[in-house]
């Protein structure tokens, strides 16, 4: 009489390919009949998602709506009178600025598209790989909007890019006021998307 063998890792459940997608969907022990939850269904996943959604909400639009016009004095020679010139500083002018308007208001629209898909259990892997992209994109728009923000407070002496933010200085504060909410808004993301795969790992039966 043969003895049937349960592979490692598996519970002692079914190896079927229904029972692995099942456990690995649902978040616990393939076949159970639980109705756990998923990982991005509980309690903190959503109110980290939520805050995610508020807080790339509120950096692209205090970054967009970021503007100040001063009017600077410009000598021509001493013999004449300095001229007043008008100029103004806008996000738009800054590639940098416009990138992360641009990427915090795409992780604030996936951040509703998954709290909308939160509950179906089809949508776990979707989401986390969505949430990879999301990280990648906030890292990256507060890594161009910081350096070109740095660039505004100090210049650049070695390429004679002279410092704009002792002119500019609420546009340079609203600058770096989008730019702290939003990386505060990436290490949230990191923090959920952490979560959920530790929460996988751990009810599924795979391991």
């Amino acid at each position: 009489m043969e003895t049937s063998r349960v592979k490692p890792g598996f519970n002692g459940g079914s190896v079927d390919g229904s029972g692995r997608r099942a456990g690995y969907m649902a978040g616990g022990s393939a076949g159970s009949g639980s109705g756990r939850r998923t990982p991005m269904g509980d309690a903190c996943g959503v109110t980290l998602r939520a805050f995610v959604l508020a807080a790339t909400l509120v950096a692209a639009v205090v970054m967009g709506v970021d503007r100040q016009a001063r009017t600077i004095q410009v000598t021509i020679t001493d013999t004449l009178p300095p001229l007043q010139v008008p100029v103004t500083a806008k996000w738009s002018y800054s590639s940098a600025f416009v990138y992360f308007v641009v990427a915090n208001a795409m992780v604030c629209a996936f951040s509703a598209l998954a709290l909308a898909a939160c509950r179906r259990r089809g949508a776990v892997v979707a989401v986390m790989v969505g949430d990879l992209v999301a990280l990648a994109l906030l890292f990256s728009a507060v890594g161009a909007a910081a350096e070109f923000g740095i660039l505004g407070e100090r210049g650049n002496s070695h390429v004679r890019w002279a410092k704009v933010c002792n002119v500019f200085g609420r546009f340079c504060e609203r600058a770096m006021t989008a730019v702290i909410v939003s990386l505060i808004a990436a290490f949230a993301n990191l923090v959920l998307l952490m979560l959920a795969i530790l929460d996988i790992h751990k009810n599924s039966s795979y391991y």
